[in-house]
């Protein structure tokens, strides 16, 4: 068990040292299920540490995902993240942009069949 403390601990240290503090989620759950916690990293780790995208394009992607989702921690804690890294202003908001043009398709694809009735109806 205290093995299991020291780890989070560290895990935590981490994540002040790269985004600038703890996100708040990632705090409650360290404290509240250890272990789920410990899987969220691991699993964070296995997506991240692929050789084949740089990882200033898997922080932006992850921005994007999480805005796309509508996901408002997640949202700002790669915004902070994205900052601390260096990636620009205009990178991020060029991000955003690019995400809510894909979400407003979205919409448009999801209506596909609508749009064919209305368009066979004229």
């Amino acid at each position: 068990m205290e093995e299991q403390a020291k780890k989070i601990e560290q895990i935590l240290a981490t994540m002040t040292q790269e985004i600038g503090e703890v996100p708040e989620l990632m705090l409650n759950l360290s404290k509240l299920s250890p272990d789920m916690f410990l899987e969220h990293v691991s699993n964070k780790k296995f997506a991240f540490e692929g050789q084949h995208i740089p990882p200033k394009y898997k922080i932006l992607m992850s921005l994007a995902i999480s805005a796309g989702m509508g996901i408002e921690p997640c949202i700002n804690t790669y915004t902070k993240l994205a900052l601390k890294k260096g990636i620009t202003i205009d990178e991020i908001l060029e991000t955003l942009q690019l995400t809510r043009y894909v979400k407003g398709t979205s919409v448009i694809a999801a209506a596909q069949q609508a749009i064919k009735m209305v368009n066979d109806h004229k």
